[in-house]
Protein backbone atom coordinates (compact mmCIF):
# COMPACT_ATOMS: atom_id res chain seq x y z
CA UNK A 1 0.00 0.00 0.00
CA UNK A 2 1.41 3.73 -1.08
CA UNK A 3 1.63 6.28 1.90
CA UNK A 4 -0.78 8.37 0.02
CA UNK A 5 -3.46 5.46 0.37
CA UNK A 6 -2.60 4.55 3.84
CA UNK A 7 -2.95 8.56 4.77
CA UNK A 8 -6.53 8.49 2.88
CA UNK A 9 -7.13 5.69 5.15
CA UNK A 10 -6.24 7.84 8.48
CA UNK A 11 -8.00 11.02 6.74
CA UNK A 12 -11.47 9.01 7.00
CA UNK A 13 -12.71 10.97 3.96
CA UNK A 14 -16.26 9.25 4.26
CA UNK A 15 -16.78 10.83 7.67
CA UNK A 16 -16.27 14.05 6.17
CA UNK A 17 -20.23 14.10 5.45
CA UNK A 18 -20.32 15.38 9.13
CA UNK A 19 -18.97 18.57 7.90
CA UNK A 20 -20.32 18.87 4.55
CA UNK A 21 -23.59 19.03 6.10
CA UNK A 22 -22.96 21.48 8.83
CA UNK A 23 -21.72 23.83 6.77
CA UNK A 24 -24.59 23.32 4.14
CA UNK A 25 -26.81 23.67 6.54
CA UNK A 26 -25.18 26.74 8.21
CA UNK A 27 -25.01 28.71 4.93
CA UNK A 28 -28.58 28.18 3.83
CA UNK A 29 -30.04 29.30 7.43
CA UNK A 30 -27.98 32.27 6.57
CA UNK A 31 -28.76 32.56 3.17
CA UNK A 32 -32.71 32.22 4.30
CA UNK A 33 -32.13 35.08 6.77
CA UNK A 34 -29.98 37.29 4.80
CA UNK A 35 -33.00 37.20 2.26
CA UNK A 36 -35.67 37.29 5.16
CA UNK A 37 -33.89 40.48 6.61
CA UNK A 38 -31.41 42.03 4.28
CA UNK A 39 -28.41 41.37 6.47
CA UNK A 40 -26.14 41.54 3.84
CA UNK A 41 -26.14 41.93 0.02
CA UNK A 42 -26.14 38.41 -0.75
CA UNK A 43 -24.47 35.07 0.78
CA UNK A 44 -20.71 35.23 -0.04
CA UNK A 45 -19.73 32.36 -1.39
CA UNK A 46 -15.85 32.59 -0.76
CA UNK A 47 -16.40 32.73 3.41
CA UNK A 48 -19.02 29.52 2.63
CA UNK A 49 -15.82 27.85 0.76
CA UNK A 50 -13.64 29.26 4.10
CA UNK A 51 -16.14 27.61 6.39
CA UNK A 52 -15.86 24.40 4.44
CA UNK A 53 -12.64 23.58 4.27
CA UNK A 54 -11.88 24.81 7.83
CA UNK A 55 -14.42 22.94 9.46
CA UNK A 56 -13.20 19.44 7.16
CA UNK A 57 -9.57 20.07 7.87
CA UNK A 58 -10.37 20.05 11.34
CA UNK A 59 -12.45 16.62 10.94
CA UNK A 60 -9.29 15.51 9.07
CA UNK A 61 -6.63 16.44 11.65
CA UNK A 62 -8.99 14.77 14.31
CA UNK A 63 -9.07 11.27 12.65
CA UNK A 64 -5.42 11.65 12.39
CA UNK A 65 -4.78 12.28 16.07
CA UNK A 66 -7.42 9.51 16.88
CA UNK A 67 -5.33 6.99 14.42
CA UNK A 68 -2.09 8.11 16.22
CA UNK A 69 -2.84 8.55 19.48
CA UNK A 70 -5.45 5.34 19.85
CA UNK A 71 -2.49 3.62 18.46
CA UNK A 72 -0.09 4.94 21.01
CA UNK A 73 -2.24 3.85 24.00
CA UNK A 74 -3.42 0.59 22.32
CA UNK A 75 -6.88 1.49 21.82
CA UNK A 76 -6.86 0.35 18.70
CA UNK A 77 -6.26 -3.01 18.30
CA UNK A 78 -6.14 -6.19 15.90
CA UNK A 79 -9.54 -7.27 17.56
CA UNK A 80 -11.30 -4.06 16.89
CA UNK A 81 -14.21 -4.63 14.90
CA UNK A 82 -14.33 -1.23 12.76
CA UNK A 83 -12.38 -0.44 9.28
CA UNK A 84 -9.18 -0.44 9.01
CA UNK A 85 -7.00 1.80 11.26
CA UNK A 86 -3.54 2.29 9.43
CA UNK A 87 -1.56 3.72 11.91
CA UNK A 88 -2.41 0.28 14.27
CA UNK A 89 -1.76 -1.53 10.96
CA UNK A 90 1.73 -0.93 10.11
CA UNK A 91 0.72 0.90 6.60
CA UNK A 92 2.11 4.48 8.24
CA UNK A 93 4.15 5.39 10.65
CA UNK A 94 4.05 7.30 13.56
CA UNK A 95 6.09 10.45 12.66
CA UNK A 96 4.47 10.24 9.03
CA UNK A 97 1.40 10.34 10.69
CA UNK A 98 2.16 13.57 12.87
CA UNK A 99 3.75 15.04 9.62
CA UNK A 100 0.44 14.61 8.05
CA UNK A 101 -1.27 15.91 11.44
CA UNK A 102 0.67 19.35 11.23
CA UNK A 103 0.15 19.90 7.52
CA UNK A 104 -3.85 19.56 7.71
CA UNK A 105 -3.64 21.71 11.25
CA UNK A 106 -1.37 24.44 9.41
CA UNK A 107 -4.01 23.91 6.94
CA UNK A 108 -7.44 24.63 9.01
CA UNK A 109 -5.31 27.28 10.47
CA UNK A 110 -4.68 29.26 7.60
CA UNK A 111 -8.67 29.11 7.05
CA UNK A 112 -9.23 30.02 10.23
CA UNK A 113 -6.78 32.90 10.54
CA UNK A 114 -8.99 34.50 7.54
CA UNK A 115 -12.63 33.64 9.16
CA UNK A 116 -10.97 35.39 12.19
CA UNK A 117 -10.42 38.83 10.07
CA UNK A 118 -14.08 38.45 8.84
CA UNK A 119 -15.47 37.53 12.35
CA UNK A 120 -13.74 39.80 15.06
CA UNK A 121 -11.48 38.27 18.05
CA UNK A 122 -14.39 35.84 19.08
CA UNK A 123 -13.39 33.77 16.38
CA UNK A 124 -10.10 33.74 17.73
CA UNK A 125 -11.07 32.18 20.76
CA UNK A 126 -13.26 29.69 19.01
CA UNK A 127 -10.06 28.59 16.91
CA UNK A 128 -8.17 27.83 19.78
CA UNK A 129 -11.04 26.11 21.63
CA UNK A 130 -11.03 24.31 18.01
CA UNK A 131 -8.10 23.30 17.62
CA UNK A 132 -7.17 22.21 21.45
CA UNK A 133 -10.53 20.20 20.39
CA UNK A 134 -8.39 18.14 17.94
CA UNK A 135 -5.05 17.36 20.30
CA UNK A 136 -7.71 16.57 23.47
CA UNK A 137 -10.12 14.24 22.14
CA UNK A 138 -8.10 11.64 21.74
CA UNK A 139 -4.65 12.90 23.39
CA UNK A 140 -3.74 14.36 26.51
CA UNK A 141 -4.13 13.06 30.31
CA UNK A 142 -7.44 12.96 30.02
CA UNK A 143 -9.02 12.47 26.41
CA UNK A 144 -12.46 13.45 26.07
CA UNK A 145 -13.35 10.09 24.12
CA UNK A 146 -12.01 8.32 26.80
CA UNK A 147 -13.71 9.79 29.85
CA UNK A 148 -17.51 9.82 28.25
CA UNK A 149 -17.69 13.18 26.89
CA UNK A 150 -17.03 11.92 22.39
CA UNK A 151 -20.91 12.50 22.31
CA UNK A 152 -21.15 15.71 23.92
CA UNK A 153 -17.80 17.01 22.82
CA UNK A 154 -19.39 16.36 18.88
CA UNK A 155 -22.47 17.78 19.48
CA UNK A 156 -21.03 21.30 20.52
CA UNK A 157 -18.26 21.19 18.09
CA UNK A 158 -20.24 20.53 15.04
CA UNK A 159 -24.00 21.27 15.99
CA UNK A 160 -23.72 24.01 18.16
CA UNK A 161 -20.20 25.35 16.70
CA UNK A 162 -20.49 24.52 13.28
CA UNK A 163 -23.84 26.00 12.54
CA UNK A 164 -24.22 28.81 14.17
CA UNK A 165 -20.10 30.11 13.69
CA UNK A 166 -20.70 29.99 9.81
CA UNK A 167 -23.87 31.52 10.12
CA UNK A 168 -22.31 34.14 11.80
CA UNK A 169 -19.72 34.86 9.35
CA UNK A 170 -22.36 35.19 6.58
CA UNK A 171 -24.77 37.58 8.37
CA UNK A 172 -22.55 39.22 11.50
CA UNK A 173 -25.82 38.36 13.15
CA UNK A 174 -27.15 35.81 15.58
CA UNK A 175 -30.19 34.42 16.93
CA UNK A 176 -32.05 32.44 18.95
CA UNK A 177 -33.98 30.53 16.76
CA UNK A 178 -30.36 28.90 15.43
CA UNK A 179 -30.25 26.79 18.02
CA UNK A 180 -33.33 24.44 16.75
CA UNK A 181 -31.46 23.37 13.51
CA UNK A 182 -27.98 23.13 15.24
CA UNK A 183 -29.28 21.04 18.12
CA UNK A 184 -31.18 18.37 15.66
CA UNK A 185 -27.93 17.92 13.41
CA UNK A 186 -25.83 17.60 16.35
CA UNK A 187 -27.81 15.08 17.88
CA UNK A 188 -27.64 13.07 14.98
CA UNK A 189 -23.85 13.41 14.83
CA UNK A 190 -23.68 12.45 18.14
CA UNK A 191 -25.41 9.02 17.14
CA UNK A 192 -22.80 8.69 14.95
CA UNK A 193 -20.56 8.75 17.63
CA UNK A 194 -22.60 6.46 19.80
CA UNK A 195 -22.71 3.67 17.17
CA UNK A 196 -18.76 3.39 17.14
CA UNK A 197 -18.82 3.48 20.70
CA UNK A 198 -21.20 0.42 20.97
CA UNK A 199 -19.45 -1.55 18.60
CA UNK A 200 -15.98 -0.71 20.52
CA UNK A 201 -17.26 -1.66 24.06
CA UNK A 202 -15.37 -4.64 24.42
CA UNK A 203 -12.15 -3.39 22.89
CA UNK A 204 -12.72 -0.22 25.12
CA UNK A 205 -12.98 -2.06 28.00
CA UNK A 206 -10.03 -3.77 27.63
CA UNK A 207 -8.08 -0.56 26.77
CA UNK A 208 -9.35 1.21 29.75
CA UNK A 209 -11.07 3.83 27.00
CA UNK A 210 -14.65 4.46 29.05
CA UNK A 211 -17.05 5.66 26.83
CA UNK A 212 -20.57 6.84 27.19
CA UNK A 213 -21.89 3.32 26.07
CA UNK A 214 -19.19 1.54 28.21
CA UNK A 215 -21.07 2.99 30.87
CA UNK A 216 -24.57 2.98 30.04
CA UNK A 217 -23.91 -0.89 28.54
CA UNK A 218 -24.86 -2.37 25.22
CA UNK A 219 -28.93 -1.95 26.01
CA UNK A 220 -29.32 1.20 27.29
CA UNK A 221 -26.69 2.58 24.57
CA UNK A 222 -29.02 1.18 22.18
CA UNK A 223 -32.15 3.27 23.70
CA UNK A 224 -30.00 6.44 23.67
CA UNK A 225 -29.53 5.84 20.36
CA UNK A 226 -33.15 5.59 19.54
CA UNK A 227 -33.80 8.58 21.50
CA UNK A 228 -31.07 10.65 19.88
CA UNK A 229 -32.57 9.89 16.51
CA UNK A 230 -36.04 10.89 17.25
CA UNK A 231 -35.20 13.76 19.47
CA UNK A 232 -35.17 16.31 16.06
CA UNK A 233 -38.67 15.51 15.32
CA UNK A 234 -39.93 16.40 18.43
CA UNK A 235 -38.57 19.77 17.96
CA UNK A 236 -39.55 20.16 14.36
CA UNK A 237 -43.21 21.81 15.58
CA UNK A 238 -40.91 24.22 17.60
CA UNK A 239 -39.02 25.00 14.91
CA UNK A 240 -39.32 28.62 13.94
CA UNK A 241 -37.50 27.86 10.30
CA UNK A 242 -40.22 25.38 9.68
CA UNK A 243 -38.44 22.27 7.95
CA UNK A 244 -41.19 20.46 7.30
CA UNK A 245 -39.85 18.06 4.60
CA UNK A 246 -37.97 16.56 6.82
CA UNK A 247 -40.58 14.63 8.87
CA UNK A 248 -40.50 12.55 5.42
CA UNK A 249 -37.85 11.19 6.84
CA UNK A 250 -39.12 9.49 9.99
CA UNK A 251 -39.70 6.07 8.62
CA UNK A 252 -35.71 5.93 8.38
CA UNK A 253 -35.15 7.13 11.76
CA UNK A 254 -37.74 4.55 13.09
CA UNK A 255 -35.92 1.78 11.04
CA UNK A 256 -32.60 2.65 12.29
CA UNK A 257 -34.19 2.45 15.51
CA UNK A 258 -35.09 -0.81 14.99
CA UNK A 259 -32.22 -1.73 13.26
CA UNK A 260 -29.31 -1.16 15.95
CA UNK A 261 -31.51 -3.73 18.51
CA UNK A 262 -30.73 -6.69 15.96
CA UNK A 263 -26.99 -5.37 14.36
CA UNK A 264 -24.03 -6.27 16.24
CA UNK A 265 -20.34 -6.74 16.11
CA UNK A 266 -19.11 -5.56 12.64
CA UNK A 267 -22.43 -5.09 11.51
CA UNK A 268 -22.37 -2.16 13.34
CA UNK A 269 -20.25 -0.57 10.07
CA UNK A 270 -23.25 -0.34 8.48
CA UNK A 271 -25.71 1.34 11.29
CA UNK A 272 -22.71 3.93 11.35
CA UNK A 273 -22.85 4.93 7.69
CA UNK A 274 -26.43 5.02 7.33
CA UNK A 275 -26.59 7.16 10.02
CA UNK A 276 -24.01 9.46 8.78
CA UNK A 277 -26.28 9.32 5.63
CA UNK A 278 -29.23 10.38 8.06
CA UNK A 279 -27.38 13.38 9.26
CA UNK A 280 -26.76 15.23 5.24
CA UNK A 281 -30.63 14.22 4.58
CA UNK A 282 -31.30 15.67 7.60
CA UNK A 283 -29.58 18.96 6.32
CA UNK A 284 -30.69 18.09 2.57
CA UNK A 285 -34.47 18.43 4.34
CA UNK A 286 -33.57 21.82 5.01
CA UNK A 287 -32.91 22.71 1.66
CA UNK A 288 -36.01 21.50 0.07
CA UNK A 289 -38.08 22.68 2.51
CA UNK A 290 -37.02 26.36 1.72
CA UNK A 291 -36.90 25.19 -1.62
CA UNK A 292 -41.18 24.59 -1.30
CA UNK A 293 -41.77 27.73 1.29
CA UNK A 294 -41.72 31.04 0.17
CA UNK A 295 -40.48 33.69 2.34
CA UNK A 296 -42.92 35.71 4.18
CA UNK A 297 -41.93 39.48 4.96
CA UNK A 298 -43.60 40.80 7.90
Amino acid sequence: MTLLKALVISARPKTLVVSIAVILLGQLLAARDIELYQYTDGLDMSIALLCLLCCCFLQISVNLANDYFDNKSGIDSSARLGPLRASQAGLISSQQLLTALFITSSIAVITGLVLILKGGWLFFFLGLISLAGVYTYSGGKKPLASNALGEIAVFLFFGWLGVMASYYLQTSHFNWRLFFPASEIGVLIAAIMLVNNIRDISTDSLAGKKTLALHLGPIKSRMLYSVLLLLPFISIPFNPYLPWLNTALFPLHLGLCWLIRKRTGKRLNLQLSQTSLLVMLWALGYVFSFLLTPIMRN
